[in-house]
């Protein structure tokens, strides 16, 4: 059965996640998995000592910095109209990063990419599979609903045993979410979710695009972390959706000194 975008909504509201398949064409596909490729090869060499390379997954930061095709899938408008309409109009990106789970690799840990607030969304975690989702090469697992629920602690490094045991009982809840690829994984930044173990030897590869609303901390400020020159080459609405010429307002107490002597 398809879903219409108010019922995608929905399902990201209220369960916490939704699936949204076809979500990149062949072409966009083809263009996604290669740059993701090209930018593994040119950072195999610092990926270990970064500890962008771990047991479980590879992981590449600030895509948008280092090849052109992800300067453009923010846009792609079987996407944006969904992220809009749970965030507003106004959403911004706050990190774009690929990841892939290690070939005979471990399992992640649950974890969450941000803060929660029950019954409000702030940021959707806008997963792109490049390659087929499944149980047996890693696929996402996560536990519904987990955003609207209390939880001691948001970092897993700083748990104690009782917050432990909390999460032990949340692997018991978690679902294997397996989809073709090309889908969209969209989901609540607050919910509990990790990669599974790739047992595998091929790669399980996706682009984690965070939405977020834009009075709310992105994870990375695009504004400085772009270069200039790439800057100057982004269409509007590019850099409108990566938040660059987005200023909080400020106080100058340097014209107000100068003006108060």
């Amino acid at each position: 059965m398809t879903l219409t975008r108010d019922e995608h909504a929905a399902e990201i509201r209220t369960r916490g996640y939704t699936v949204v398949p076809g979500i990149l064409d062949d072409q966009q596909l083809s263009a996604s998995r290669a740059a993701l490729d090209e930018v593994f090869t040119n950072e195999a060499a610092i990926a270990p000592e970064r500890k962008w390379l771990t047991e479980s997954y590879r992981v590449a930061y600030m895509l948008p910095q280092k090849h052109e095709v992800f300067r453009h899938l923010p846009l792609n408008p079987r996407l944006l109209p969904l992220m809009r309409s749970v965030l507003g109009n106004d959403c911004v990106i706050g990190s774009l990063n690929g990841l892939t789970m290690v070939p005979g690799g471990t399992t992640q840990r649950l974890h969450k990419d941000s803060v929660s607030l029950p019954g409000q969304v702030l940021y959707i975690n806008a997963l792109h599979a490049l390659d087929d989702f499944t149980i047996a090469n890693g696929c996402t697992r996560l536990v519904p609903g987990s955003q609207n629920r209390a939880f001691r602690s948001d970092r897993p490094e700083l748990l104690n045993s009782s917050d432990d045991a909390q999460l032990a009982a949340y692997e018991h809840e978690a679902i294997a979410v397996e989809a073709p690829a090309g889908s969209l994984i969209a989901y609540d930044g607050g919910l509990w979710h990790a990669g599974s173990r790739n047992a595998t030897q091929s790669p399980r590869r996706a682009l984690h695009l965070l939405f977020c609303r834009p009075w709310v901390r992105p994870q990375w400020d695009f504004a400085r972390s772009l270069s200039p020159q790439i800057i100057a080459g982004m269409t509007e609405d590019e850099r409108s959706i990566f938040g660059v010429g987005i200023r909080q307002t400020w106080y100058d107490w340097r014209t107000d000194t100068r003006r108060l002597d």
